[in-house]
């Protein structure tokens, strides 16, 4: 089987006509024979292998679902989905048959760039020069991933939050149509024409087609209500752009500030009975925010610049995803000679911090904090290159009165975290 490196990624020339045909991302289109059979059928296992995984974590955390003849399973009845995980080397159409039979089924699963590092590497490769053309999103980019053998889409006809729009990357081995409505005409229909919103017998005539199989790939701006409906199984793995609202971005970074100073705390507290002008009774509380030094007298837009730049890193760190993958578990012990590379197309980046006592480092979305020492900036820069490095090379940047320990310590937080990768001899 060919592996993601083998794949021929998507030119800047290709992706220039890709602007030109969606007229700048603003019309829906198709885009024929963008991936061999080898490819889709590779993509299909990395897929399977995350319906293996999510098998041995047992939740629909990540937005997983699955419904069989329109019905969606409750948590009880995804269990046996569970208990049947895709065998090593098992075919879609196998696994489908062993599980589902001759029942309808439909499985959609959101964030699928955390499980999976090849297939998030193989996408990400495709999309770098794109991402490099039109801009990173403000909130990154994730993917859904969509199986089934359902006759409609079994959400119905909808239109996706604002500021979302899609590449749909079709694996097969069934083909696909999608009926799409711009958002005037389909309101049109169904406010003033009196249909109802489900009737999508009625409403298909007034409907644009896009009709696309094994290898294609689709594209829909934002905004377009849409259906799809296949005949037979398939798989496609969905590009989502996240361009939110002004509302939605400052409670994104509200959240960033939580997620990255707030303390878990469940203390109970007490009646307040100082003066109503008194908010002494709130100081407590602020002591849960374990806000830096340098961070603590900034003002709220200061505070929302700050966690902004953070998410920026973060997205930029991990090829504009939203999600970064599960760190490794477990320490590496690198020997001197042992070689290392980085994990293209992620770059390490980094930042001081705003007293310049710390280096902020980011790996696939991880943030991770060292002392800024001479040497360490040196050392990321040098991996950045992209060449492979030996170990011994890259810790004699470091200050050399060092234990070596530190050095080590440095490369298996980056290893941990996916951003370096051992070249096998």
């Amino acid at each position: 089987m060919i592996t993601t490196t083998e794949i021929e990624n998507y030119s800047t020339e290709w992706w220039d006509g890709f602007l030109v045909k969606t007229k700048n991302l603003t019309e829906t289109s198709v885009f024929k024979d963008c991936m061999v059979k080898q490819e889709t059928k590779l993509l299909r296992t990395y897929i399977l292998q995350i319906i293996q995984t999510l098998a041995k974590l047992r939740t629909n955390k990540y937005g997983y679902r699955v419904y069989i003849d329109g019905k969606l399973l409750d948590r009880v009845e995804m269990n046996r989905i569970y208990d049947a995980p895709p065998h090593d080397n098992e075919e879609v159409e196998d696994w489908v048959e062993r599980v589902f039979g001759d029942k309808k089924f439909g499985m959609i699963l959101n964030l699928g760039e955390k499980f999976n590092l090849d297939l998030s590497k193989n996408i990400a490769l495709k999309t770098q020069p794109y991402l490099e053309k039109v801009g990173f999103p403000r909130e990154g980019i994730n993917f859904s991933i969509f199986i089934g053998n359902y006759d409609k889409t079994p959400l119905g006809i909808h239109k996706d939050p604002p500021g979302q729009d899609v590449m749909h990357f079709h694996l097969g081995p069934g083909d696909k149509t999608m009926y799409t409505w711009g958002k005037d005409e389909y309101e049109n229909l169904t406010t003033n024409l009196k249909f109802e919103k489900q009737d999508i017998d009625g409403l298909l005539p007034y409907s644009t087609e896009f009709s696309f199989k094994e290898g294609d790939m689709y594209f829909m701006p934002e905004g377009e209500y849409h259906i799809g409906k296949q005949d037979g199984l398939s798989m496609a793995l969905t590009l989502w752009r996240y361009n939110h609202t002004k509302d939605k971005l400052a409670k994104k970074l509200q959240n960033v500030i939580f997620s990255q100073f707030l303390k878990q705390n469940d203390d109970l507290l007490l009646s307040d009975k100082n003066d109503l002008n008194n908010v002494d009774g709130l100081e407590e509380t602020l002591e849960v925010f374990d806000i830096p030094g340098e961070m603590e007298n900034l003002n709220f837009k200061d505070l929302m610049r700050e966690a902004y730049k953070d998410l920026r890193y973060s997205i930029h760190s991990n090829a504009g995803y939203r999600t970064s993958p599960f760190p490794l578990d477990h320490d590496i012990l690198f020997k001197m000679d042992d070689e290392i590379i980085l994990e293209k197309p992620y770059k390490i980046l980094y930042k001081l911090s705003l007293n310049q006592e710390k280096i902020h480092m980011y790996v696939r979305g991880i943030k991770l904090e060292l002392n800024n020492f001479d040497g360490i900036i040196s050392l990321l820069n040098r991996i950045n290159i992209g060449k492979k490095e030996r170990v011994s090379d890259l810790l004699s940047i470091l200050d050399q009165t060092w234990d070596q320990e530190t050095g080590l310590y440095i490369l298996n937080l980056i290893y941990k975290n996916h951003g370096i990768t051992i070249i096998k001899n």
